[in-house]
């Protein structure tokens, strides 16, 4: 039998192999889909926890059939002929034959016909060489056309002896080489079966601290990156099926490009995003001039910003005096400073101490008030007593003093007021407008976005905020027109990280209001907002409307801001060189852990402000 023969031979028996393997998978979508559909047919009755458990099953099912639908992707990438560390029972030596895919198909025994290109047992596909072959006999290519049909193979030799003491026909050019003459198209294509050694020893790295991938252009650093996220969602299912994983490229242009990827290696779990549309309600498309993008991306812009928080949490500059129930009730710019300090030194976000400056400015409203009642009390008794008014009634009170007065007696005799007397008097105390514009004086409730849009909209702020840490020039570089409404703003993608920096500080909004008002509206509602948060930003695989519900739980709370809450178990960041510092803040309060992949060539760095080095 000649070589073309044997090649033919051998052609035939992977084909079949790789034949069953579909005629599997597609008993495996069968099954799947019959789950799906049974569960359909359910009725939406009965308990709480059976609706959950079913809404569960169903949505692992969905899950499950997306999984197995791999479109014209190859099924089979090749296969793994070990030698074993026993022998058989005549001493020679046992040799196992893995099949390595891209997901793991068994038969109807559960005997598996494809590996999973992830699983520890594939890694020699991979990683073996010459100087380390890993036990492997042989490894084995395989060249596809439409996923389906085999039409070449390429063969490794890594033990000639016992390779043809198994009678291993030889065959192939070099699977590298014939992928990388492939004809490439817009979106990136699957190289899953052709990841050589160092690129695969990136891939499996530990979950825990930070990755870096570098190289020219060409040099497959982002297919080692998607790979990577694919390899840890596979390995680390459990720690990251409810934090997710999230890829941040350098334009949407780009995520298009390599959007098919994940979901052909099997999975589909990553939330791709740019830097800008991590803040989508911003709606940033704007380029700063590089002067200016390169002055918003020092990482003195922090300091600059927490400086201009500090800036608006001020003591009253003179005393505030109101009207109310015909007495004058006080508030010094003394017991501002007392509220103010406290304030400060309080836990927590800005918008989150807002509650005890509320709380403490009502405290001290409330005595004053009770103090001047008092005083009434004590003025009009003394009225009565030199005869220059009648005796109004039995409690002694003059004509000319209001009902709210009577409190004046009870307080200068020591009694006890009505029960729920003081809340009530401090709820109407806060209506007043006097008394609003106080306390959004000292301690006003703030988003980021309202933040930096006053910030650069006043030269007064950005100077206060900003002349320790920039010059006059650059002061005013920042400086632009206020607009009065911040859906007019036209947000640069330089801002973006700035906004997020102010909101990381600033705390939600919605921090601001009493829990009790926060919690009205009951669970539904709740439930609703959450529901709207995975359906607006596409998260629905990382977590669900009740987990949502159950940890941020706040109905009147905004879309954006529930989204905006969200933390991920690993980030992958393509085009890194191009990140400024203040972006990599923005990206590190996203990942507590500090589990990142970071691919980039600084070579390749076009973005003002970006950092020069990977230390920095």
């Amino acid at each position: 039998m000649d070589s073309n023969d044997l090649l033919q031979q051998e052609l035939a028996l992977e084909q079949a192999h790789v034949d069953a393997a579909y005629e599997r998978l597609e008993v495996m979508r069968a099954q799947a889909e019959s789950v799906r559909s049974a569960y359909s047919d359910v009725r939406q009755g009965g308990t709480h926890q059976a609706r959950l458990e079913r809404d569960i099953a169903v949505e692992v099912t969905v899950r499950r059939l997306a999984d197995l639908e791999i479109g014209t992707s190859p099924l089979v990438f090749g296969r793994l002929d070990l030698r074993a560390e026993h022998t058989d029972d005549q001493g020679r030596d046992d040799e196992t034959t893995w099949y390595i895919g891209r997901l793991a198909v068994d038969d109807a025994e559960h005997t598996p016909i494809v590996i999973d290109w992830r699983a520890p047992i594939a890694e020699p596909f991979y990683r073996a060489t010459a100087v380390e072959p890993m036990n492997v006999v042989r490894r084995r290519h395989f060249l596809t056309k439409g996923g389906r049909e085999i039409t070449g193979i390429d063969d490794e030799v890594f033990d000639a002896a016992a390779s043809e003491a198994a009678g291993h026909q030889v065959a192939g050019e070099g699977a590298l080489l014939a992928a990388l003459d492939r004809h490439r198209t817009g979106r990136m294509g699957d190289i899953v079966a052709t990841i050589q050694a160092e690129q695969d020893e990136a891939i499996r790295s530990d979950l825990q601290g930070v990755i870096l991938v570098t190289g020219g252009p060409g040099t497959g650093k982002t297919a080692v990156a998607l790979h990577r996220a694919a390899y840890l969602l596979y390995t680390h299912r459990r720690h990251l099926a409810s934090r997710g994983v999230l890829l941040v490229g350098p334009s949407t242009v780009f995520l298009r490009y390599i959007e098919q990827v994940l979901p052909s290696l099997g999975e589909s779990d990553v939330q791709l995003a740019t830097i800008a549309t991590l803040k989508p309600q911003l709606g940033a498309t704007h380029l700063d001039t590089p002067e200016v993008a390169a002055i918003k991306s020092l990482p003195e812009m922090a300091s600059i910003i927490e400086k201009a928080v500090a800036d608006r949490e001020r003591v009253l500059h003179q005393d505030v005096s109101f009207m109310i129930d015909g007495m004058r009730v006080r508030f010094s710019r003394e017991d501002s400073a007392r509220v103010v300090r406290g304030a400060r030194r309080q836990k927590g976000t800005h918008n989150e101490r807002r509650r005890y400056v509320v709380r403490r400015a009502s405290d001290i409203l409330v005595s004053n008030y009770k103090q001047a009642a008092s005083r009434t009390y004590q003025r009009d008794r003394a009225d009565r007593d030199r005869g220059q008014d009648q005796l109004g009634d039995d409690f002694g009170i003059g004509r000319g003093a209001t009902v709210d007065s009577l409190v004046g007696r009870a307080i200068t005799r020591g009694e006890r007021l009505p029960d729920g007397y003081e809340a009530e008097l401090a709820t109407r105390l806060r209506r007043y407008p006097q008394v609003k514009e106080m306390l959004e004086r000292m301690w006003p409730v703030l988003s980021g976005a309202e933040l930096i849009n006053d910030l650069f909209g006043f030269r007064a702020l950005v100077n206060s905020a900003a002349t320790k840490y920039l010059n006059d020039d650059e002061r005013e570089a920042l400086h632009r027109p206020r607009i009065s409404e911040l859906a007019d703003v036209s947000w640069t993608v330089a801002d973006v990280a700035l906004v997020d920096e102010a909101d990381a500080l600033l705390g939600p909004v919605e921090a601001a209001l009493p829990r009790r008002t926060r919690r009205s509206g009951g669970d539904q509602n709740a439930l609703e907002s959450a529901q709207r948060v995975i359906e607006n930003f596409d998260i629905g695989h990382f977590t669900n409307a009740s987990d949502i519900a159950a940890r941020y739980g706040e109905p009147s709370q905004g879309i954006e801001e529930l989204a905006e809450l969200r933390t991920f178990g690993h980030i992958l960041v393509d085009e890194a060189q191009d990140l400024s510092p203040m972006q990599w803040r923005m990206l590190a309060r996203r990942c507590p852990s500090g589990s990142f992949t970071i691919v980039g060539d600084l070579g390749q760095a076009s973005n003002p402000g970006a950092a020069q080095q990977w230390e920095t």
